[in-house]
């Protein structure tokens, strides 16, 4: 006798049911790529603002980010040259230098931007005869037969950087010793100075553009950001 194995591949009634019930489904049907296409439109088009308003308030920040990069620069050469150095704030953006005068006027800021731009500058003060001899660091023949001392740093006391702030910002700045804020105007000039020991004095800008307002603290021990609050509108 011939004995017949049903198959494993072919599907088998069950008792009560159609054999077409018993059929494994494969693939999606029209309507589930309908519904999955749908979810994917609403998540993009959902997205879409996100990601905008992301971009716009990182255009906004641009000159918090700048004041934040000046202000290390200046703390890190303070440090590095055991000199203090400053951030000077006046209506058209910021300016980062060695320490000039607590009194410094937009004028006397001014003429220094202008011989910036014009490349008159003076690398290494002790390079001329008349401040010092080869001890300090100048010359070319020694003035004395005791060993020399170590070569004192090459400081640059034309070095600047500075930031041009958009047409559309109006800001403020409040120190730790003030009792209200002072808006940045007119000829005002504000400095934020960083001591050799790279503390500087507690600084709060309010920031004010078109598309949003900053409310920013810097702290005294890192000028780093300890608190920001940012109104898009």
């Amino acid at each position: 006798m011939i004995s017949l194995t049903p198959s494993p591949y072919i599907s088998q009634a069950q008792p009560g049911f159609p054999a077409r019930a018993q059929r494994v489904r494969s693939g999606f049907t029209l309507v589930e790529i309908v519904i999955s296409l749908t979810i994917i439109i609403v998540i993009a088009a959902g997205a879409v603002p996100m990601f905008k308003g992301l971009r716009e308030e990182q255009q906004a920040r641009e000159p918090i980010l700048e004041l934040v990069r000046l202000a290390k620069e200046a703390r890190i050469r303070a440090m590095r040259e055991k000199r203090p150095y400053q951030v000077a704030f006046y209506p058209g953006g910021f300016v980062a230098s060695r320490y000039f005068t607590p009194y410094l006027q937009l004028s006397e800021l001014t003429t220094f931007l202008q011989e910036e731009e014009a490349g008159v500058r003076r690398l290494n003060p002790n390079s001329d005869d008349n401040d010092s001899d080869l001890d300090a660091g100048a010359g070319d023949v020694p003035k004395t037969s005791l060993p020399l001392a170590p070569t004192a740093p090459k400081l640059d006391d034309h070095w600047e950087e500075h930031y041009d702030l958009p047409q559309d910002v109006q800001y403020s700045l409040k120190f730790w010793h003030d009792l209200e804020e002072t808006l940045i105007e007119g000829e005002v000039v504000r400095l934020w100075v960083f001591q050799p020991t790279g503390i500087c004095q507690p600084l709060k800008i309010h920031l004010d553009r078109q598309s949003a307002t900053f409310d920013v603290e810097f702290g005294a021990l890192t000028a780093d950001i300890t608190k920001e609050i940012i109104d898009l509108k």
